[in-house]
This record gives C-alpha cells, structure tokens and sequence, in this order.
C-alpha cells in the first residue's frame, strides 16, 4: 500500500503500550518505519498531558495528541492547546450528587494544569500507581478553579456498574458518560469522543483526503474505529471492539499490536 496521504491514530493503553506501559523497541521502530514511507502517527487517548509527557520523546508524533478521550487536541513540541471542550460549571454538582450515593467512589479531575483526586480507593491507589504519577488531592471540587477537561469515577467494577445506570438522568447535551475500564466510568463534554478529536484533527491540519486508520482495544475507541477507513484492534480486544474492526490481530498489546498492524498496511 502506498502510505502517502494516510494518517495513522492509535490508542495507548492496552494497543501502543504493553501492559506494564512500556513502549516497545519493535513497536517504536514499525512506527519509524510507517513514518518513513510517508504516514503521518499519532495517538488518541484518554490521559491528559501530564501523565503522557514521559512517552513524547520516544516516538516522533507528525500530528498533536488526541487526548482527554477527544476533549483537547495537544501539541506537545509547541506546548500548546490546539483545541479543546471543556465540561460546563455544572459538572461539579453532578460529582457532589455521586459522591453523596455512592461513598466508595474515588473522582478525578482533569485539566490543563493538572489532575486531582478527592478521594483514595483501593482502585484510585492501584491506578495512580500504574501510570506513575502523582495526583494533588483536593477536599472538594469546588476547590477546582481552572476549567475541566474531564472528569473519571474509580471503584470496583460492581459499583460502576451501579454507577452507569444512576448517571443516566444526568446526560443531556452538554455531558456525556463513557466507560473507560471496567473500573472507570468517565464523564465528558457532550459530543466528544475519540473519533470527533480525530475527525477536528483532520480538519485543523487539511487532511480530509488522506486515508485514516486507528486501532484501539476498549470501547471508548469503538466510534473513532468504525470513521476509519481501516480499523485494528489486539487480539485480547473487547468483543464489542472486534466487531467494528476490520482487522483483529494476532498480537496482544504485549505482543506489539502496533508492528502487526504497520506490516499489515505495509504488506497491501
């Protein structure tokens, strides 16, 4: 396939990344390769700028960051917001009302400057550990001042279970609710997803006739999948996400999904 004019999208956590969220060499050199023959990579994902900073300079990224699961585009060599939707002042009353029904719930909270937590769970310890990185605890939301990106509710997926059918009286269109893991349940701006950041992406940089691909494993990827012109997804995908991929691969995320799905589009 001659790869002029195609834009490659990649999800992070459990596509790019292997599952200790480690970048891989054979991963990092698939997608110097792709670059090489004239694609253009970079990556949607749900973190904010903080806690994916430490993997900007292991690959070159030829477009800004999706990041925030499609709320802010991020230019990480010029520092800068392309783009971005924030959550209405409202949202902290939505979080005060789940912190009031649901005690064990742990929020974070997600802007530009920084991220916040109110509340420590076994879940919220586990998470902050994963991704090596530091929360400021706050006592309430409200002490929140800068303008938020997005909002993530951690607990046992039994609660967040419980979670997703009582924030449904709370969507309207302004907000959205998507599930990020089985133990995160995130609130968004109304009409942000991956795929509406890819397709603003696209859009800001003239891109409308390059051909798009992406891959993803979890169903937060799933619209931003079914846009693309060819989809890819690791074999241990939800099945939700294999049934909108063109191509499910053989490889897990710990197996370089990312080199397999390159070789593949290399190999048309």
């Amino acid at each position: 396939m001659d790869l002029k004019n195609t834009v490659f999208i990649s999800d992070f956590d459990g596509t790019l990344l292997s599952s200790d969220k480690k970048l891989t060499d054979r991963n990092i050199e698939a997608i110097k390769k792709f670059r090489s023959l004239g694609g253009k990579f970079s990556v949607a994902t749900g973190r904010p700028i903080q806690t994916i900073a430490n993997y900007i300079d292991d690959i070159h990224y030829d477009l800004p960051m999706i990041l925030c699961n499609g709320a802010m585009i991020y230019d990480p060599y010029e520092k800068e917001v392309v783009w971005a939707k924030y959550l209405p002042d409202y949202a902290k009353d939505i979080v005060n009302d789940i912190l009031d029904k649901f005690p064990s719930v742990s929020p974070e909270v997600f802007t530009l400057k920084g991220q916040y937590y109110l509340r420590m769970n076994e879940v919220e310890a586990w998470h902050q550990a994963l991704v090596g990185f530091d929360y400021t605890k706050v006592d309430s939301v409200d002490e929140v001042c800068e303008p938020i990106c997005k909002l993530l509710f951690a607990d046992d997926e039994s609660v967040i279970n419980e979670l997703c059918e009582y924030v449904k009286k709370f969507e309207n269109d302004d907000v959205r609710f998507v599930r990020s893991l089985n133990k995160f349940l995130e609130l968004l701006p109304a009409n942000v997803s991956k795929e509406s950041g890819m397709r603003k992406l696209i859009e800001l940089y003239g891109l409308d006739d390059c051909k798009l691909f992406s891959a993803g494993d979890y169903d937060n990827d799933i619209e931003m999948l079914k846009a693309s012109d060819i989809s890819f997804c690791p074999s241990d995908s939800q099945d939700c996400v294999k049934l909108h991929c063109d191509v499910v691969l053989n490889a897990t995320c710990d197996e370089d999904a990312i080199a397999e799905a390159i070789d593949y589009l290399i190999s048309k």
